[in-house]
């Protein structure tokens, strides 16, 4: 009620409570009302394959790289590369995703996303001989993967009420990271294998088949995603509430195992005036670049910006990593028998391509660096003068066995070990870093680790030292990455935490494809370079996480804007 104040001639109000019935509430009460079970459970698993579409796309590549080095005609900077661009894909087009998901339901975004992966996926493996046009599937493959990768723990959590999402969030990450265990275990269980298999004219080696077992990944997300719902906050914004109604009816029927008529909610209530006709595409999200450009000038500001760099300095130090399977393939093709030094040799001269035992017999060929190249332009001139087909397999299995790398189980079955070790440990720092102290302690014991392996791993005295070192680099930076996300939390404020939070991700990501590119650099032209940098750059995040940044406070003005 308003009334007027013939006196002041000032306006007062008067607060009415209306009475609302019982069996009416608002989206948030709904779903809080649906319960928190067995149906989630379902919409996570049927969920789960789209994440892992993510990671397998950006971690496969590492797993063949030995067996097609002829094929790809592949350097170590060209290794490098193809490693990185699935990174690089998502760090210059993740947050354009954004900007389509309040237009196009997020099903339908996983449907699509999914089915062109899947393509590009079973052509790389079936019909790519070319390293440009691999490494073009590949940035493809990170643009369409990375959205959905990304979506899914928004879309989920849009199923339960707030209460759950620290528990869910903890457990879901779990899982979804529990994908970089498998494409190591798939390695070891097939690349090391002398599969060749014919089909017309076409020779399918074990990186290629390889390549369309883990291609069963994207195909089945693609299955499970046309499954899924729409979430009720969409169907709500869209002007659906009788839809949202039934589909929490549902829901709440699968998790108390009761009648969907039994659900307590009969009416939704939404704001007077909603649903609200959405802006257009152009309008809305010119709105949304205007705010995303207002809290990054927040952020990068003098108030933020040493919080800000300090988070994103360390988040760039913990994202440089190595690739563990293809230098200890390397390392397990070392030619000893060569070696006539009194010591033991380093792991740069390990890495040495003339010393290992496939290149033997090519050492006195006057281009022995593109040994690959010229035997395949020889093999393609002969099989055009040859008729028989005898004698055209017979070149093929010649072409095929030229500079292989003999492949041991044993190193996928470490990057296996490597892969579940980061992943568990993660999970159980997360649930230990409760304070700020634990954090800080676990931060400077994890830079530590990795400072003292990267300078030690190049005179390590054999192999299974090294793999040692570099595992206790690849487990310890993925603690510290996380890490450095809870310190998000503490320092940066609310309002501004999402866009920190995106800052520290594209960081992340960039950092990726810098240690993939200069590594693999560093590696062909000074491999001692490439370690000792990497050391570098550990031990100056090392001595910075002495240092802790006091939570940010800004006035609520500034802090307005960035929700206008």
């Amino acid at each position: 009620m308003v009334t007027h104040d013939e006196r002041n001639g000032n306006i007062s109000t008067i607060n009415v409570k209306i009475e609302q019935p019982d069996d009416s509430a608002d989206i948030e009460k709904a779903i809080s009302a649906a319960g928190y079970g067995r149906y989630n459970v379902l919409l996570f698993l049927a969920a789960l394959p789209v994440a892992w579409t993510g990671i397998f796309d950006t971690t496969t590549t590492a797993f063949i790289l030995a067996s097609a080095e002829c094929d790809l005609q592949l350097t170590f900077f060209r290794k490098g590369v193809l490693t990185a661009i699935p990174f690089l894909a998502m760090a210059l087009t993740s947050f354009l995703w954004d900007y389509v998901t309040p237009y196009v339901a997020t099903k339908h975004l996983f449907v699509l996303g999914l089915l062109l992966d899947s393509v590009l996926d079973i052509v790389a493996a079936t019909v790519i001989d070319s390293y440009y046009a691999f490494l073009a599937i590949k940035f493809f493959n990170g643009v369409l993967a990375g959205g959905p990768f990304s979506m899914v723990m928004k879309y989920l959590s849009e199923f339960h009420s707030a209460k759950y999402n620290a528990s869910f969030t903890r457990w879901g990450n779990l899982a979804v990271n529990a994908a970089m265990v498998f494409p190591a275990i798939i390695a070891f269980l097939i690349t090391p294998l002398p599969l060749a298999i014919d089909v017309s004219t076409r020779r399918y080696t074990s990186w290629r088949i390889y390549l369309l077992i883990c291609s069963i990944v994207p195909v089945l997300g693609l299955v499970t995603a046309s499954t899924l719902p729409k979430t009720p906050r969409y169907l709500v914004e869209i002007g659906k509430p009788d839809d949202a109604l039934r589909l929490l009816g549902k829901i709440y029927s699968v998790n108390e195992r009761k009648s969907s008529d039994a659900f307590p909610i009969k009416t939704l209530r939404l704001w007077r005036n909603a649903p609200l006709p959405r802006p257009s595409f152009v309008n809305g999200n010119f709105e949304r670049i205007r705010i995303a450009c207002y809290n990054a000038k927040l952020l990068f500001s003098s108030s933020y910006l040493r919080a800000v760099a300090y988070l994103n300095f360390l988040q760039f130090g913990s994202m440089l990593g190595l690739w563990v399977p293809q230098l200890f393939i390397i390392l397990n093709n070392f030619d000893y028998e060569r070696w006539n030094e009194d010591r033991a040799p380093t792991m740069c001269e390990m890495l040495d391509r003339r010393m290992s035992v496939p290149a033997r017999r090519y050492l006195k060929c006057p281009n022995f660096d593109d040994i690959c190249l010229t035997v395949r332009t020889e093999s393609r001139r002969r099989r055009r003068r040859l008729a028989d087909d005898h004698d055209r397999t017979l070149l093929i299995v010649s072409f095929e066995s030229v500079f292989q790398w003999k492949i041991r189980p044993s190193v996928y079955q470490n990057s296996s070990i490597i892969a579940f070790s980061a992943v568990v440990f993660s999970f159980l720092v997360g649930t230990i870093s409760t304070s700020k102290f634990r954090k800080r302690a676990i931060m400077l014991a994890g830079f530590l680790l990795s400072v003292v392996s990267s300078f030690g791993i190049n005179w390590a005295q054999s192999p299974p030292y090294m793999l040692t070192l570099a595992s206790a680099i690849i487990v310890t930076s993925r603690i510290t990455g996380n890490i450095v996300a809870a310190v998000n939390l503490d320092v940066i404020p609310l309002p501004l935490r999402s866009t920190s939070l995106n800052v520290l991700t594209a960081v992340g990501n960039v950092a990726a494809v810098f240690g993939h590119f200069v590594f693999s650099a560093l590696l062909e032209m000074q491999c001692l370079a490439a370690f000792m940098g990497m050391g570098c750059l550990l031990f100056a995040c090392f001595c910075l996480s002495f240092y802790r940044p006091k939570p940010v406070r800004t006035s609520a003005k500034s802090l307005a804007g960035s929700d206008a």
